[in-house]
């Protein structure tokens, strides 16, 4: 059995599996080596778990269902954090900018 285990967020930070889309070209044009395509800012990323210290709308979060976890947080804040051959991403509890919620008639 392999030896599964998985990261607890501290100190307002949260655990999350951030969306991100790999942009390529199929143009057959050559680009520099440095060049880098033109990246969003924020994104959407599922929330996994919070810190006990993160604002309670968080702590909420992380307990909904899995399709109503999503987030949107600034992409440049996200931490990569690699140990045992897997990859988590974290982000500070302030650079969350909004929580997305399916539609409702609710103002």
């Amino acid at each position: 059995m392999a030896n599964l285990f998985k990261i607890k967020p501290v100190n307002r930070h949260l655990t999350i599996v951030p969306h991100i889309s790999k942009k390529e070209t199929n143009s057959g044009v050559l680009l520099p080596e440095d060049y880098s395509f033109e990246e969003d800012r924020y994104i959407s990323a599922t929330l996994v778990d919070a810190a006990l210290d993160c604002s309670a709308c968080f702590l909420e979060t992380k307990r909904a269902d899995y399709n109503d976890r999503t987030i949107i947080v600034d992409r440049t804040m996200v931490e990569e954090i690699n140990l045992k051959d897997k990859t988590f991403y974290i982000i500070l509890e302030n650079y969350v900018v909004a929580l997305m919620r399916r539609g409702t008639d609710e103002g």
